[in-house]
């Protein structure tokens, strides 16, 4: 795959139900949809710890592609923060931040971005879908139909 790749991540969580879900979309230079995937995370804590879900489980997924020249873009400041600072995170939730890092050291080309939510429709969209659903959920070049009126709206920003 020629240029650089897009990889919005987002977590949705409820405090009083202890889980979140996770969905994260790979998308080209063209904002057109790679793959997506979406499911319910159980026993977190808070926003915070399912965005770091977030952010894992779409790192792992570009190790598993063998892809790189990867944008990851998140719009929790609080995780972007904590995954590319260099010193090591002692916070209760620092295990899977320098997980997170071990992978972004193992992987070429990546960078790890801030984005605003307006940009991450389709991430949130996901994220939704898997916090609602009991199964895992992934997409292959097609992107789901829940989702495609927020990805044609991110394609036209993304094409303007």
């Amino acid at each position: 795959m020629v240029g650089m790749l897009c990889l919005n991540v987002d977590g949705a969580y409820v405090s009083s139900l202890q889980h979140g879900g996770i969905g994260d979309v790979l998308r080209n230079v063209k904002g057109e949809f790679i793959t997506g995937f979406a499911y319910r995370v159980p026993n977190v804590s808070s926003a915070y710890h399912i965005e770091l879900f977030a952010i894992k489980s779409g790192l792992e997924i570009i190790q598993a592609l063998g892809l790189s020249n990867i944008a990851l873009m998140s719009d929790c400041l609080e995780a972007v923060k904590a995954v590319t600072e260099e010193d090591q995170d002692l916070s209760s939730l620092g295990t899977i931040v320098e997980d997170i890092k071990g992978l972004l050291g193992e992987l070429q080309s990546i960078g790890v971005h801030h984005t605003y939510r307006t940009a991450n429709h389709v991430a949130h969209r996901l994220a939704g879908l898997g916090f609602d659903s009991d199964i895992h959920m992934e997409w292959f070049f097609q992107a789901p139909e829940s989702v495609l009126d927020a990805l044609q709206y991110d394609c036209n920003r993304m094409n303007h």
